[in-house]
């Protein structure tokens, strides 16, 4: 329901050049955003066509008119995932969106990506001159847009930082924008890229994520590989946790991001960290559903014991397993019920957003 990000207002209107508006011919939003459109559609509509000014409020916008939404909306239709722009327009998904927010496979859903991103002309073309490379530094890589591709000079910025996005985006599900051969139709267990550090990083298999707020190291980060990472997928959403986090920029910035961007999230109370506590508050002020976890309830404030909490004692038998099927039964619980999972007066709010939808 989070609103995405998006560019800033005065570049989200076309310019005149020479008396003549000059639209623009590429997305104004990445992909990740786009595809709540289409999403929405399937969760809210069950997929069927939808008005726009029913289906703004299921994105997160007032009214269609808002400009954002129009730029997402037009977006998802740049990408080839639904069709159907304007206020007073009838959104309905096409081929590509219905492949990607419910497909019968992940390779279907892998094709779907790698299609979506290529229906837009300009992105193909950059991506097939540069074949996979390294993209050079911004300098450079600009002024080959606007020479080689003909990006006009005030729009080539937003053209590269949503083309930088997008690629990304692809290679975390392991898709290979240029070529039709798909890698793996089935889950994959086991990293295929490292960072410097040598951090392992996980192929992403769904759409929707589940943000961790934990503590780091000791055991913390074995029962985040080990538990976490296969409870959470079980209960069909993509896990990501801080130390995950590897962009430029303000670490708490781009925490609470990972939380707009969460359908669930998941916290570990465990020993009172403060930074859990800190994200946790952040969650809560965005009326998120949040599944606690702690071994020791003492750790659980009085005023959250009423959510979904979890106990886990790690001397118990098959402790582990349990913990495991639980976080996986709880997340989605908290998918269905997610105003089961906020505190007030945060569900208040939450409940308020989702009245707008229906």
């Amino acid at each position: 329901m989070a609103k995405k990000k998006n560019v800033p207002k005065a570049e989200s209107k076309s310019v005149k050049r020479g008396g003549k508006v000059v639209p623009w011919t590429f997305p104004k939003v990445p992909l990740e955003d786009a595809i709540s459109i289409p999403k929405a559609l399937e969760d809210k509509f069950a997929g069927h066509e939808a008005p726009a000014k029913e289906l703004a409020p299921a994105v997160g916008f007032r009214q269609a008119g808002d400009w954002r939404f129009q730029d997402l909306l037009k977006a998802s239709n740049q990408y080839g995932l639904t069709a159907g722009s304007g206020a007073t327009a009838r959104v309905s998904l096409e081929q590509i969106g219905e492949d990607l927010v419910a497909p019968s496979s992940s390779a279907q859903r892998k094709q779907a990506l790698r299609e979506a991103f290529r229906h837009v002309d300009e992105f193909a073309r950059v991506e097939d001159f540069y074949a996979g490379k390294r993209l050079p530094d911004d300098e450079y890589f600009l002024n080959t847009l606007v020479r080689e591709f003909g990006i006009a000079r005030d729009r080539v910025e937003t053209f590269a930082q949503i083309f930088r996005e997008n690629t990304a985006f692809l290679r975390s599900f392991d898709v290979d924008p240029r070529s039709d051969d798909l890698i793996q139709s089935g889950p994959i267990e086991e990293p295929t890229s490292r960072k410097s550090d040598d951090k392992p990083v996980r192929v992403r298999e769904f759409l929707d994520t589940c943000f961790v707020m934990m503590p780091f190291g000791e055991w913390f980060d074995q029962y985040y590989r080990d538990i976490y990472v296969p409870a959470i997928r079980d209960a069909g959403f993509e896990p990501k946790r801080a130390d995950e986090l590897f962009s430029t920029g303000s670490v708490v910035e781009q925490i609470w991001e990972e939380i707009e961007k969460s359908s669930v999230l998941l916290a570990d109370l465990t020993n009172k960290n403060p930074n859990v506590f800190y994200e946790l508050g952040l969650a809560h002020a965005d009326s998120k559903p949040v599944v606690f976890t702690s071994g020791n309830l003492d750790d659980v404030p009085f005023d959250l014991r009423h959510l979904r909490v979890i106990i886990y004692e790690v001397r118990e038998p098959r402790w582990a397993d349990k913990l495991q099927q639980n976080i996986t039964d709880y997340l989605k619980n908290a998918r269905d019920e997610p105003e089961k999972s906020i505190p007030q007066p945060f569900r208040e709010r939450f409940l308020q957003k989702e009245g707008a939808t229906e």
